[in-house]
Parts: C-alpha cells; sequence; structure tokens
C-alpha cells in the first residue's frame, strides 16, 4: 500500500505504462535484458481478474481453517479508480485441496466500512486456536487505522475492533501481523505525517513501530520507532521471528535496498537499521521463516533498472540465512523477459504443507495471481 506524495501519480503512471506495453508489444514478447537468475518453477492455481466496476484486485492473505480448508481474502476495488484512497471492500477465495484448485466465485468478507476504503488484510490463526483478520480502515486522507476482528464458528467474521485510539495515518501491509512463539502479536506499522494541502500530501518519511499485544488482542500499546537513519526514507515495515528469538523488521527505503533492525525484547525496542543484502527500489520485501528451518524465505523487488520498464516489473524468491544476513540462493519469478509491462507486488506467503508454498502477489491492471511453489527448488 503506497501511501507517500507520489501514490497516485505512480499508480497512475503504473496503469498508463502497462496499457501503452500491451499495446505495443504481444504477451511473448520478450524484453532484451535476460532474468539474471535461474527461474522459479511455479504453477497458477489461480488469477483474480479486474473486471466492469472492479479495477483492482490486490493485497491479501491466507490462513489455514481447521478443516484445512485454505482461505484467501484480498482487496477488491469498486467503481472505476485503482488508487489507494478509492473505494474497496475484502472478498475471498477458498481452497479445499491444498490450493490445487480455487472457489469460482467472490465471498464478501467487510463491505467498505471506511469513509474511503477498507484494504490490506493479514490472517492470522493465533496459538489459541483463534482465526483473526487484521485489516486497515481508511476513513479520509488524515485518518487510517488498523482494525481486528475474529472469525466466528460460522464462519462469519466478530465485532471489529480499532487497535489506535487517536486519528492517525497508519500503513499496515497485508500479511505482516506476527504472533510470536511466546504469545505476543507484533503489528508492524509506519506512522505517516499528513500536511494537509492535498489527498495524498504526507511525509514520505514514516515513524516505524509496532502495535504490541500481550494479552492475545484485547489491549494494544506502542513500543519505540526504529532510530531514523539521516537521508533515508523508511516505509512499510515488516517482521519475522528469528530462530535464535529476536525479532527482525525489514523496511522499505530509497536507499536501493531493504534495511534490517533487530529487536531482543519482542519489538519494544529496536537496534540500529542497517542496509541489508536485500537490494529493491522503493518497494517491499515479505521475509518468512520456512516451517522446520532456521532459514528464511523472502519475496520481493530486486533493484533491477530495466529501461522502458516498472522498477517493480521483476520479482524474485530468496532463500535466506537464519538472521537474514546472507543470500543462500535467488530465483526469478516475475520478469520482462517473459511478460512486458506489468508491476509485481505486495506478496503473501502460506506454507501449504513443508515443501509447499502458496505465493500470492498482483498487478494493478491484472488482478491477484496465486502460485504454487515447491521450497526443495529453492
Amino acid at each position: 500500500m503506497i501511501m507517500k506524495r507520489i501514490s497516485r501519480s505512480f499508480i497512475l503512471a503504473a496503469l498508463l505504462a502497462s496499457a501503452f506495453c500491451a499495446a505495443a508489444f504481444p504477451a511473448a514478447a520478450r524484453a532484451a535484458d535476460p532474468a539474471p537468475w535461474p527461474w522459479m518453477p511455479k504453477e497458477l492455481v489461480l488469477h483474480i481478474a479486474t473486471g466492469e466496476n472492479n479495477p483492482r484486485n490486490s493485497e491479501g492473505d491466507f490462513v489455514i481453517l481447521a478443516d484445512g480448508t485454505i482461505l484467501h481474502i484480498y482487496s477488491h476495488f469498486l467503481g472505476t479508480s485503482a488508487e489507494d484512497h478509492a473505494a474497496a471492500c475484502l472478498m475471498s477465495r477458498s481452497s479445499s485441496d491444498g490450493g490445487d484448485t480455487w472457489t469460482a466465485n467472490d465471498k464478501l468478507e467487510v463491505e467498505n466500512e471506511g469513509g474511503r476504503n477498507v484494504m490490506s488484510v493479514t490472517l492470522r490463526r493465533l496459538a489459541d486456536g483463534r482465526v483473526v483478520m487484521f485489516y486497515l480502515v481508511t476513513e479520509s486522507s488524515e485518518d487510517c487505522r488498523p482494525f481486528m476482528r475474529v472469525r466466528q464458528n460460522d464462519g462469519s467474521w466478530g465485532e471489529r475492533i480499532c487497535l489506535i485510539d487517536e486519528p492517525s495515518y497508519n500503513v499496515v501491509n497485508n500479511d505482516r501481523v506476527i504472533q510470536l512463539s511466546g504469545g505476543r502479536i507484533l503489528i508492524p506499522v509506519a506512522r505517516h505525517a499528513y500536511f494537509g494541502r492535498s489527498k495524498y500530501d504526507y511525509d514520505e518519511n514514516a515513524h516505524t513501530f509496532c502495535l504490541i499485544s500481550d494479552d492475545g488482542g484485547k489491549s494494544w500499546y506502542e513500543g519505540q520507532c526504529v532510530e531514523p537513519t539521516e537521508g533515508v526514507i523508511y516505509q512499510e515495515p515488516g517482521l519475522c521471528e528469528l530462530a535464535d528469538g529476536r525479532v527482525l523488521m525489514t523496511i522499505r527505503t530509497d536507499a536501493g535496498a531493504q534495511y534490517f533492525a533487530y529487536s531482543e525484547d519482542g519489538g519494544q525496542t529496536w537496534g540500529k537499521a542497517f542496509k541489508s543484502p536485500l537490494d529493491s527500489p522503493l518497494s517491499p520485501t515479505l521475509i518468512k521463516r520456512i516451517p522446520g528451518s532456521d532459514e528464511l524465505l523472502a519475496v520481493g523487488n530486486p533493484l533491477l533498472p530495466i529501461s522502458g520498464h516498472s522498477e517493480r516489473a521483476t520479482m524474485t524468491i530468496e532463500r535466506l540465512s537464519p538472521d537474514g544476513t546472507e543470500i543462500l540462493s535467488r530465483k526469478t519469478m516475475e520478469h520482462p523477459e517473459r511478460f512486458v509491462g506489468p508491476n509485481w507486488q505486495y506478496p503473501s506467503i502460506c506454507f501449504a504443507d513443508d515443501d509447499t508454498a502458496l505465493v500470492a502477489y498482483f498487478t494493478w491492471t491484472g488482478g491477484v495471481y496465486i502460485y504454487k511453489i515447491k521450497l526443495s527448488d529453492l
């Protein structure tokens, strides 16, 4: 979710660029720059396409229910605008066979209950067995806050609960909330100051911190912010609990790479942020720990400027060392060599079993794509 001053122009530019590329090149056209890394074998299992009065389907998340059903909820935009503040609700598809096949029709999960929209979902099965949905409600240009709902036995969602009392502009990406092994719930937040001169007139540099709950989501408090790095923009943080018990925060920056920071007290305070080995444009990266392993899995956009293409035209998947500081392997998931024009972004990951992951990401004009991948191929 791109909440900064250039958001609207970026989205419009992406739409125009995609339209131009689609008209100028056939789908099989190949760019001049070959993918620099081996291709990741992957199987497309679901494409949720855009359509009339539905200009954008985007960032979502997965959860495995008690009966084994995999539920995927995503942002479904309404009307004619695909910008971040346009009208949107939350829709779902589900799979009862491990992600091989999916339901054909959307199911409404949450109506557009905000003054602007609802979007950016995280789904989690907590240690106590409850399935919880976290999402953003945007009321206005100066009020965007995270909410949560608990899934009921009949499949409906309980009463919504606002997690930040004071109106403020808070960005929480999809698939970013985590529960630590000790039970604490952490929500990574980027809080932007709003200048008020126009809809997207925000301070690009956010305060990054965690919302913390030690009682299963009944109450929440804010941890300390990561110390700013002079001359570097911080946006859209993510979290991962490491095998050694530390919490890793990854931060989207304009410095040509993701920045990392570690917490040794469960997300309350943070060591000094530093430039990680994950090169990237101003785009977020999702990192999760691989089941049954101390190693990490990262999905994001590498820093691969290609003439005539969006900086998010490439997406890679990487296996990282247990602390994230070493790239063990990297493979290409999307690249203009195979498909010209799209902007691949805002992934989510679901480990269907110890060897299989479902990875969802989207393009502004092409909707949500869900792939099955074999972790052994990494």
